[in-house]
């Protein structure tokens, strides 16, 4: 299954989802690919000195992490796709129309809700510029909804 994960820069919270799945799927019986990408991305970036450095203290490296630009191609290459924040959902709408039924929050989908959740309480917090606190608490959200996501996943 080609699991992709969207934000906005694909330099915090897209990025460390994909690690973050990457290493919980590994222990599946389901064959998982995952990417990463932003909506509003600069093609090749790096991924931020804080996103690299709380991944690192769980024991992940994203230090090699390059940014990708959402485009119509990588949504088609999806089987799901799960946006860090509804108005994701709606940028990548914008841009590849014909695969909006493979577009969910990454929260709410982790809570039972598919699809578009509506405009508020499913979105992962985003750190960017923030403190390294804020780094943590997105980190460790992400884990826990990707552990459902990846979970709901294998039994479908």
């Amino acid at each position: 299954m080609n699991v992709l994960f969207v934000c906005t820069g694909n330099t915090c919270r897209s990025a460390m989802a994909e690690e973050i799945a990457e290493d919980i799927g590994d222990a599946s019986t389901m064959d998982f690919k995952f990417k990463s990408a932003g909506t509003f991305a600069c093609e090749g970036d790096p991924a931020t000195d804080e996103a690299i450095e709380v991944m690192d203290e769980i024991g992940l490296d994203i230090e090699k992490h390059k940014s990708s630009q959402f485009d119509k191609d990588l949504a088609v290459w999806a089987d799901i796709i799960f946006a860090m924040e509804a108005k994701h959902i709606e940028e990548m709408e914008a841009m590849a129309p014909e695969e909006e039924h493979k577009m969910h929050t990454l929260l709410g989908y982790a809570a039972g809700i598919t699809g578009y959740p509506g405009e508020e309480g499913y979105d992962i917090i985003d750190p960017y510029r923030d403190p390294i606190e804020d780094y943590r608490e997105t980190r460790d959200q992400l884990r826990d909804a990707i552990e459902k996501v990846i979970a709901k996943l294998e039994k479908q």
